[in-house]
Parts: structure tokens; sequence; C-alpha cells
């Protein structure tokens, strides 16, 4: 990885929602303009000016998307996702209450871990699949937690901060996990080929 490169994760996201013609132009207007700021003032300063414009161009194209055929697409992906996900939660659910551990206070232990797990998958599913149907799956996710916390779905008592972790980190294991993953596949790239052959 070469010392100027903007921060992955905001590069993952602008191109997660970048319409699909011509992505690569559009982030490599943003990667040179980062370039050459992280060349005149510092890294930091380029990277907060890089994560504002990702945080700028984020929400217009998602409501762009969502107006256009390419919106429908994905919005189509994520939610065969999102029933493969909700299947593969049922059966560890039921797996774990059956076999592993029936008595509920384990499996409030438990509960984390799965959710998680299957949203990590789900993410990375997603964005394997259709690069910007991964945040239409995080925004479902988003919405089910919390219509389940209005519901009061855990009989048993539980902090704020347990219900609070499944709003924000499944959501984000949607989102990051996908990144995670192609960043160490360009690390791993990069070990086999030598340095500096990673594309931006």
């Amino acid at each position: 990885m070469r010392r100027n490169s903007p921060p992955a994760f905001a590069c993952w996201l602008v191109e997660s929602v970048l319409p699909g013609r011509y992505p690569e132009a559009m982030l490599g207007d943003l990667i040179e303009e980062y370039t050459l700021r992280a060349e005149s003032t510092s890294r930091l300063t380029a990277s907060r000016w890089f994560w504002s414009q990702a945080c700028r161009t984020v929400p217009s194209m998602v409501w762009s998307s969502l107006r256009n055929r390419d919106g429908l697409i994905s919005t189509s992906v994520a939610i065969g996702v999102y029933i493969v996900m909700g299947m593969l939660k049922f059966a560890a659910d039921w797996t774990i209450s059956k076999v592993v551990a029936p008595e509920q206070t384990t499996y409030v232990v438990l509960a984390p871990v799965v959710f998680l797990t299957t949203s990590a998958i789900g993410g990375c599913v997603a964005a394997r699949i259709r690069r910007g149907a991964t945040m239409f799956l995080a925004l479902m996710v988003v919405i089910t937690v919390a219509v389940l916390m209005e519901l009061q779905v855990c009989t048993i008592p539980v902090p704020w901060w347990y219900q609070f972790g499944f709003l924000t980190l499944g959501p984000l294991a949607v989102i990051i996990t996908p990144t995670l993953f192609g960043r160490l596949k360009a690390t791993r790239n990069c070990h086999v080929n030598g340095p500096g052959t990673i594309a931006d």
C-alpha cells in the first residue's frame, strides 16, 4: 500500500454507492485530489477532507440509486441475502437452544456472536454479488433490530448497551467485513507480487 493512499473504508463506502458505469473514474478523481492534498498539507488533513467527501457522497448516491434501476437491483440482492441470513440465524438459534445451550441465559450470551457472524457473512455475500447491495442490507438490519427492540422480543432483562450493540454492531459488521476481507486480499497480493502492486 502506498503511503499517501486515502482511508480504505471511506474508499470502499464511496465505491459501493457509485453508479455502475464509471465508478473507477469518479473514485479516481477523489483519490487524485486526496493525493494532492496529502502532499501539500498533511495526511491527517487530507484524510479529514476525504471523509467529508465520502459523508456527502454516500447519502446522495444512495438516494439517487433508489430512484433508478441500479437501486432496484441492489435492493433485490439485499433482500435475497437478508432472507438467507434469516434462515442461517434461525438454524443457528435452533441448534444453540436445542443442542448447545437450552438455558435462555446462555443463549443471551451467544446471541451476539450468532448475530454478528450472520451479519458479517451476509455483508460479504452481498458485496460479492453486487457492490451497492451492502448499504441496503445494512439498512435492513438496522430497521429489523429497531423493530425487535421496540417489540421487546428479549424476555430476559438486559442492559441498554446490549441492545445498542445489536443496533450499531450489526450494520457495521455488514459494511466493514467486506472491506476487511478486501484489504486482507490486497495485502496478500502485495506480498505475493511485491510492494507497490496494489491498485487504488
